[in-house]
């Protein structure tokens, strides 16, 4: 296409997190105008298109491809869903699709490990708590993990072939979400954290949450046609089972000896890596403290401020996503492509894009790919694909 393509206007508006009212106002023209241009009947001029590249900050190229051949997106899993601006869900979505349309260009130069999820045959419905304990141990056992704490969730999701990455989400009502894709007629689930909360046990929670939609509700057909109160309870299920994997039933039981003391707690977060306030939920849910208790120890915690801040909370590296790390450092290092190259090839790919945006992403450090950085030792193996 040699033409100024509207609907691209329209993917990097959406990108930018822009109404169409809201970009109108930006490049001095109509909303009626821009959403004339975004269904391709009518074409801005050429001081304005100027205007539109500026500030939508993509290169002109991606203004003039054809319509994007993104995957087929099958669900996204949101929190706060019904309450959330569509205009942010939208912006995350297409960030989402970005961030798995770039890890198939990368999949043509390595053999990513595969989706190992275990065939879970109960069937849950939305008012189902009992069964949930149970998938939780079956996925535990079906990985061989046993009863040990999970230190690094972000690492196991990824060396279990699910795509994770994370972004600067900046929505207090989006702290993670799932995407599910259909790739050459097999499913693929992008997790995407958000880098607003820099907390190692609040990370290793909301990964854990992700996995139990993909566990639990990868059989939902139409997530937007839930009602508040059906959303809702995917969510209650998806923090049971993010508790029941994170805190193993008899193990986490039997080390609940001293189960009034908040002091206690800080001991068993530092085995664990969960936060305290899940660890005191998961106390009462296993019958170890009354409600009451756990009211008084709820009212503590406010009162020393540890729901903002927990201690160790700042003590502790936050995980970061290393498939994607790995592959740019390995085609660089390996002298197969540089980072500009990567850039470029990207932006052939489908998607021209800076290189900042690119790092933003796939979680890359600033300047990945522009400069040199050597590659940092980590658990996941590649292979380059023959």
């Amino acid at each position: 296409m040699n033409n100024f393509n509207g609907e691209r206007l329209k993917l990097a508006r959406i990108y930018r997190n822009m109404t169409a009212s809201e970009l109108a106002d930006k490049i001095g023209v109509s909303r009626q105008a821009v959403l004339q241009y975004e269904k391709n009947e009518s074409k801005p001029k050429l001081e304005t298109e100027f205007t539109i590249i500026t500030t939508l900050h993509f290169p002109r190229d991606f203004f003039y491809m054809d319509n994007l051949n993104m995957v087929p997106v099958e669900n996204t899993f949101f929190r706060a869903l019904s309450t959330t601006k569509k205009i942010d869900l939208q912006t995350q979505e297409e960030k989402t699709k970005f961030i798995v349309y770039i890890y198939e260009f990368l999949n043509n130069y390595f053999n990513y490990p595969q989706l190992d999820l275990p065939e879970i045959d109960i069937d849950i419905d939305l008012n189902d708590k009992d069964n949930i304990e149970d998938i939780a141990t079956n996925v535990r056992n079906y990985w061989g993990i046993g009863s040990q704490p999970i230190e690094n969730m972000v690492n196991l999701l990824e060396n279990k072939g699910i795509i994770v990455s994370t972004l600067n989400i900046n929505n207090k009502k989006i702290d993670a979400f799932t995407q599910v894709h259909e790739i050459n007629n097999k499913e693929k689930y992008c997790v995407v954290l958000s880098n607003d909360k820099q907390s190692v046990a609040r990370r290793n929670f909301d990964a854990a949450h992700e996995l139990g939609h993909i566990i639990l509700h990868k059989n939902i057909e139409k997530l937007e046609e839930l009602s508040s109160e059906e959303q809702r309870k995917l969510e209650e299920q998806a923090n049971s089972f993010a508790a029941s994997f994170l805190l193993p039933k008899n193990v986490f039981f039997n080390d609940l000896k001293d189960p009034l003391n908040l002091e206690y707690y800080k001991e068993l977060k530092k085995k664990w890596k969960v936060s305290i306030a899940a660890m005191v939920m998961r106390a009462r849910e296993l019958g170890r403290i009354n409600n009451s208790q756990y009211v008084e120890l709820v009212k503590t915690m406010n009162y020393r401020k540890w729901r903002i801040r927990e201690p160790l909370d700042n003590q502790w590296k936050l995980q970061e996503t290393i498939l994607f790390k790995k592959s740019i450092a390995m085609l660089k290092n390996s002298n197969i492509l540089s980072g500009s190259q990567i850039v470029y090839e990207i932006g052939k790919y489908g998607i021209p894009m800076y290189a900042e945006d690119i790092e933003e992403l796939l979680d890359l450090e600033k300047g990945t790919l522009s400069e040199e950085n050597k590659l940092k030792n980590n658990n996941i193996i590649l292979q380059f694909k023959s």
